[in-house]
């Protein structure tokens, strides 16, 4: 009986080693992504589905290069700090800034989280070389129902 107390208590430590070995690595993987994250990106590109009851979706599409004719104004570039702040800078095509969003960013279960005063927000996100790619299912249109697919590239630049 006490071998298998002893054997029970040693497949419980081992069990418990390897889990926070893997918690460990998820951790580590999550500090590169917000390290990988840290400085300052403008938009490339953006489609964007918003749904609509009893209507056609609408679509909001500028592709690269696009950018300025499609949505009038320059590409919004967003810094991210180390200290998990953010600021999103909107400028007219004439390059007055228009607005500024302040938040706080950080990486949970693989999503970028950013919480503004209009409320948290979560985006699958994928690094391409310089690039990184932002996707949501957010309330764009703003009739209350996050029910509208964002699909947006941004490039770093510094």
């Amino acid at each position: 009986m006490k071998k298998w107390v002893a054997i029970l208590l040693l497949v419980q430590v081992l069990y418990s080693c390897s889990s926070e070995r893997k918690e460990s690595q998820s951790e580590k993987e999550d500090i590169k992504r917000e390290q990988n994250l840290i400085g300052t990106w403008t938009n490339v590109s953006l489609l964007v589905t918003m749904k609509r009851l009893e209507k056609q979706d609408s679509v909001l599409r500028a592709n690269e290069g696009e950018w300025e004719q499609v949505l009038k104004i320059k590409p919004i570039e967003t810094t991210f700090h180390a200290d998990s702040t953010f600021e999103s800078e909107y400028y007219t095509l004439d390059g007055q800034k228009m607005n500024t969003t302040y938040g706080q960013w950080w990486i949970q279960n693989d999503s970028l989280v950013m919480l503004t005063e209009s409320g948290k927000t979560f985006y699958d996100f994928e690094y391409n070389g310089d690039r990184v790619r932002f996707r949501s299912t957010l309330d764009w249109d703003g009739d209350g129902i996050a029910d509208d697919e964002y699909d947006g590239v941004q490039i770093r630049m510094d």
